[in-house]
């Protein structure tokens, strides 16, 4: 270990594949103020995509805990071994069994200040809570990305004071992106005909319920409506949507993208972007397609107050209800001029309160704050920040 006058930091998750979770962390963590923080991403699924890219282009080491050859407790020895070897001051468990196999190491190696992190409210049945109830007698705080989280968690996890949880909504980079110009070809242009496109960008996951969006396409096909419809994203229910897409005989309208390095410029070919989960915290999803001025039509399964505002920048419908999400995603399709209002308050609502700047320095605070408490216990960590001058 090379030792540093900064703020020596690991976050801890499970893969680094492409999902929203792991795209947040990798487009926030290389822009965390690189005269107080030094970071690195430790993780223990042999899961990766562009995320591990983002993180090592932007200067933040990436640490491989496990194989899925390997057993679990290996996974704990070698996190052990890393936390020791690095003596990191703050170690934050990014998301679910990262609070395992995270925090664990880190409080058994000592770590000063230990946070937990919760972005969604999976992994929060049977007796996990008692684990995190053990868990919980040191660890520093709670970091989630939703008030709705927030409220749940201090239901389902009782024994949390409610200032130790801090909500970090998502962040998203907004800039002027020349390759979103539709005057350059890409291979979304190619794809696209003369129709318009309604899409998805999900992990193909039970939680984010694929089925009703094929279902929605489904019945607007059959009422008449000529569009064409994406999914982008993979994972572990793609044979499932593909049989039933074929079973509905839906194979010439609905395209099926996988995962997507270039999900920005697809969004801005599509013509509304629509979100059908059962089960969300702040979805990434949706800042994106907003970002990329698009109407929106989601299933109300979280706090979208922030994110949606109904009539103004797209519709929320009742989870799982087919007829309601039909009938918003009709709407907009038959009306150019809401479609266009809609999306350009889509994009200014993102700019004014999803912006990344706002998001690292909510995360950066956060973090010292909690340095600061565990400073009054741990002199090596208070004279630290003392020159760092957070104190």
């Amino acid at each position: 270990m090379v030792e540093t006058e900064q703020i020596r930091v690991l976050v801890v998750c499970v893969s680094l594949g492409v999902g929203g979770a792991e795209t947040q962390l990798a487009r926030l963590l290389p822009r965390l103020n690189k005269k107080i923080f030094d970071a690195q991403v430790a993780y223990y699924e042999p899961v990766t995509g562009f995320p591990k890219n983002l993180l090592e282009e932007g200067g933040i080491p990436v640490k491989f805990l496990g194989s899925d050859k390997w057993s679990r407790r290996q996974v704990f020895s070698n996190a052990i071994a890393f936390m020791k070897q690095e003596r990191f001051d703050l170690v934050h468990a990014w998301l679910s069994s990262a609070n395992h196999y995270g925090r664990i190491p880190a409080l058994i190696t000592g770590v000063p200040v230990v946070i937990g992190g919760l972005r969604g409210e999976d992994g929060l049945d049977g007796l996990w809570p008692l684990v995190y109830l053990l868990m919980n007698l040191k660890c520093s705080g709670w970091i989630v990305n939703s008030r709705k989280l927030k409220e749940f968690v201090e239901k389902k996890l009782w024994f949390v004071k409610r200032n130790d949880i801090f909500t970090i909504h998502n962040g998203i980079v907004v800039d002027d992106d020349e390759r979103l110009e539709k005057s350059k070809r890409t291979f979304f242009d190619e794809l696209k005909s003369n129709r318009p496109v309604v899409g998805i960008v999900a992990d193909l996951r039970p939680e984010k319920n694929h089925f009703l969006f094929v279902e929605m396409a489904k019945h607007l096909t059959e009422s008449g409506l000529d569009v064409d419809y994406w999914i982008i994203g993979d994972g572990p229910m793609r044979p499932q949507i593909e049989n039933f897409i074929d079973k509905l005989n839906l194979k010439s309208r609905i395209r099926m993208l996988g995962c997507c390095k270039e999900v920005d410029v697809a969004l801005s070919r599509m013509d509304i972007a629509v979100l059908t989960s059962d089960l969300e915290s702040c979805p990434n999803a949706l800042l994106e397609a907003m970002k990329a001025s698009l109407p929106v039509v989601a299933t109300n399964c979280t706090s979208l107050e922030d994110i949606i505002e109904e009539g103004v920048n797209g519709f929320t419908v009742p989870v799982g209800n087919i007829q309601e999400l039909c009938k918003r995603v009709r709407q907009v399709l038959a009306d150019d001029g809401l479609r266009l209002r809609m999306g350009q308050a889509s994009y200014r609502m993102v700019k004014e309160r999803f912006s990344m700047t706002s998001a690292v320095k909510e995360l950066e605070n956060v973090y010292i704050e909690l340095l600061k408490r565990k400073s009054k216990m741990n002199l090596g960590l208070r004279k630290k920040i003392q020159k760092l001058g957070l104190i």
